[in-house]
């Protein structure tokens, strides 16, 4: 077990409906501290199996994953149970439904909060067909009064937008979703004249993130180019759409399927990118979306594998700068060999990647405000 001495501070990152070992709440954040050796370490999440003992930090299951609304409620009982018992000296919520109990208890246990902001959640609902417009704004003022600054000592905002998407929220500190390994040794990637590619899309798929207007277009590209295939893996929320996917995907045995009611383990994704050609973007045109830098671009840079993704003049102003991907319209199916054909004829990663695509480049940031913080 971790070592729990008094010289140590004790630190809760706390999630919900994030898996216990999530990539950026263990992954960077915890992993992050944990370096430090300054810390007591324990993190909240939701796991579906047993949890082992660790040397690495204590972890608690908030719940074992379900949709039900009683295990949310429960959720937060144990969320409630957990800060009584750790009694920690920083706290860290990477979930808006803690902060109300966060807030509450405070006041009793006298910890530092920090508000980890993985999303603009108020803007996220706009990506979410089933809700009517009246449940949007419901949801949106709900959201608004828990992630509300008085309280909160610390923002961490894993998007840049975000300060400007959510003035309210201050003092704040940038901390984007990089990749959180090293840099490989890539040699420049060239496919003129291949015959068939292997495509990939993988992470959490939803309709605003274009994984069926994706299938489509391999359709196309795969009469082109027969022998290629597209393997699918990730996380889908939505009944329906998980249908949808599926149905669109019906009768073409070279697009493989992984689909999971819960989010794939991240180091099962990372191992995916090693077998792609191209990892595929397909993110459609929503506000929402339009300023964020996806984390799939970080690790596909620094793990050299091309990436072809929506046109997004951030984005591609990235895959220029470590030559890394190509833009692609996925919604339109005119003479999508052409456009195909351009990003075939690139070579990818003339430019080493550097280090700016990795987390460490900026988790000292991290710890010197989380330190900083800790002596007011």
């Amino acid at each position: 077990m971790p070592d729990n001495s008094q010289s140590q501070t004790t630190v809760v990152i706390a999630s919900s409906l994030k898996p216990v070992k999530d990539i950026r709440a263990w992954g960077k954040l915890g992993i992050s501290i944990r370096e430090t050796s300054k810390y007591s370490l324990n993190i909240i999440g939701f796991s579906a199996k047993k949890i082992e003992k660790s040397e690495e930090a204590n972890f608690y299951s908030s719940m074992a994953f379900s949709r039900s609304r009683w295990d949310r409620i429960r959720a937060m009982a144990r969320f409630t149970e957990l800060l009584l018992k750790i009694r920690p000296e920083l706290l860290i919520c990477c979930t808006y439904e803690y902060l109300p109990f966060a807030r509450f208890f405070k006041k009793i246990i006298g910890y530092k909060l920090v508000y980890d902001v993985q999303e603009n959640y108020v803007a996220n609902l706009s990506l979410n067909p089933l809700l009517t417009e009246k449940k949007r704004k419901q949801l949106g003022k709900i959201i608004l009064r828990m992630e509300a600054p008085n309280g909160i000592d610390l923002f961490l905002f894993a998007e840049s937008c975000y300060q400007n998407e959510m003035p309210e929220k201050t003092p704040y500190l940038v901390l984007e979703n990089k990749f959180a390994g090293s840099i490989q040794q890539i040699l420049p990637k060239n496919y003129s004249g291949k015959k068939h590619f292997k495509f990939l899309i993988s992470g959490t798929l939803t309709p605003a993130y274009g994984t069926v207007e994706a299938i489509t277009w391999y359709r196309e590209i795969h009469s082109i180019y027969p022998g290629s295939s597209l393997r699918i893996i990730g996380h889908v929320s939505l009944d329906f759409y998980r249908k949808v996917i599926e149905e669109t995907a019906a009768n073409e045995p070279s697009i493989f399927l992984e689909l999971s009611e819960i989010p794939v383990p991240h180091s099962k994704l990372l191992e995916a990118y090693s077998d792609a050609d191209f990892l595929l973007l397909p993110y459609q045109e929503h506000a929402a979306i339009r300023d964020k830098m996806p984390t799939k671009l970080f690790e596909a840079a620094a793990l050299g594998i091309p990436v072809l993704h929506s046109p997004n003049s951030n984005w591609e102003i990235f895959s220029e700068a470590h030559s890394s991907g190509h833009p692609i319209d996925f919604s339109k199916n005119e003479l999508p060999e052409e456009s195909f054909q351009e990003a075939i004829s690139k070579t990818y990663f003339t430019n080493s990647p550097d280090s700016s695509l990795l987390w460490s480049s900026q988790s000292q940031n991290f710890i010197n405000a989380i330190s900083s913080l800790l002596e007011k």
